[in-house]
């Protein structure tokens, strides 16, 4: 008797814990991505990027450069979903601290190394996404991505 009770307390609390992990939105969108290339819209110009990284969460996005020598920094926003998942909106990013951020909002002339044109809100459309290539196009440039 003592037996069955221990395993259905374990079985409770096996369920609760995992109960409790928040799932991704869209598991294909969210991960650690390299940002390849950019074009930018207006101009026609496509950016080629080196060690330019998204890592794109359920409720927060980082962009930063690693190892770079140019030194845009790394910037934290919030990540938002709009019409059923067919968009990807990027905003109100600052600029990254050790373990947040530290309220100083992302100046736009260092996103837009990142193909990013708004330190408030950037809506992406997801043109293409199979969890291991990504292409986003905004207003302002269509981003080509790679899962890292």
């Amino acid at each position: 008797m003592k037996n069955w009770k221990t395993g259905l307390i374990l079985v409770i609390l096996t369920g609760m814990v995992t109960g409790c992990q928040k799932e991704p939105i869209n598991s294909k969108v969210e991960g650690f991505w390299q940002l390849r290339e950019f074009t930018v819209k207006e101009t026609g110009e496509t950016v080629i990027c080196q060690r330019m990284y998204y890592g794109i969460t359920r409720m927060v996005t980082e962009v930063s450069e690693k190892e770079g020598t140019k030194g845009y920094g790394d910037y934290i926003g919030r990540t938002e979903y709009r019409k059923n998942e067919t968009q990807l909106v990027l905003k109100d990013f600052k600029v990254r601290s050790i373990t947040s951020d530290n309220k100083q909002d992302a100046p736009v002339e260092d996103l837009r190394h990142f193909g990013i044109n708004s330190q408030e809100k950037t809506v992406f459309d997801i043109v293409n996404c199979n969890g291991k290539a990504m292409t986003l196009e905004s207003d302002y440039a269509r981003l080509e991505l790679r899962k890292f």
